[in-house]
This record gives C-alpha cells, structure tokens and sequence, in this order.
C-alpha cells in the first residue's frame, strides 16, 4: 500500500503540492477537506463557522478512516492525501495515517502562510479571533512527528 499523507498547517500548501504530485506520479489524489465539503454540502470554513470544529474533527477523523480503509479493502495503491491543518492533532489520526501509509510534514514559513491567510480569511475561520502563530506553534509538535519532512522556501 502506498498512501502519502501531506501533512502541515493551514495555508503550507498541501492541496497545492498533493495535486501536482499526484499528476507527476500518476497517483490518485483527495484532498480531506474537499471531500468533507462533498459530504457536508457546504464549504469546511462554512461547517465550522455553522456547527463548530468539535463537529468538523468528527467528520475529518471518519472520513479520513473510511476513505482509507476502503483503499486497502479495495487494494488500490499510489493515493496522495492532502489532511487538514488540524487532521493529525486529533483523535488517534496521526497513529493512523503513520500505520497506513507515508506521512510528510510540508514546512512552509510561518510568514508565508499567515500572507496566504489573510488574502481569503474566511477560509481559514480557525486562524481568526485567535493568534495564529499560537495556534501554529501549538499543532508543530504533531506534524513533526511524520515520516518525513518537505521545507517549502
């Protein structure tokens, strides 16, 4: 089985870079929060700014389960998973994604990624009303625990 899990916090680029190796490499890529949009309808800022993230990390944590336990159910190899900046901080999914597959920390600059941020606020409803350098600080010690780490100048 060859699951990449890309792994980082919010606005490092995850999405952006598992999309472009999947078409390198020919594998399948999901991006988590895209298919929680598709099962819930409504964009992720929207379902957390609605229900809460209490709801939202529920949600993440089955479908990050389902969807790969019906890949090796189904035996299908080569998948890139771009997680959520907050995927590998909650419930056992972290444990998961490293007994499953290849975990990659993507480490962007913090400056970086609070730029990304505050040109489309709204889709980040988890760095507003809070320090996101705090918030980011907080959710390191997870992502540095992946298989590898990918430095993004």
């Amino acid at each position: 089985m060859d699951i990449v899990f890309y792994i980082g916090f919010m606005a490092s680029g995850k999405s952006t870079l598992g999309a472009a190796d999947a078409l390198k490499t020919g594998k399948r890529f999901v991006d988590l929060d895209q298919a929680i949009s598709e099962r819930t309808g409504m964009p992720t800022w929207q379902f957390i700014s609605k229900n809460g993230e209490k709801a939202f990390r529920k949600i993440e944590r089955d479908l990050l389960h389902s969807i790969v336990e019906e890949w090796i159910k189904e035996g299908k190899p080569a998948q890139i998973v771009a997680c959520g900046g907050g995927t590998p901080c909650f419930f056992d999914n972290l444990e998961f994604m490293k007994a499953t597959g290849h975990v990659v920390f993507i480490d962007t600059p913090i400056e970086t990624m609070l730029e990304r941020i505050s040109h489309h606020p709204e889709r980040w409803p988890l760095a507003s009303g809070s320090d996101p350098r705090a918030l980011y600080l907080s959710r390191k010690k997870w992502y540095e625990k992946a298989h590898e780490r990918r430095v993004i100048r």
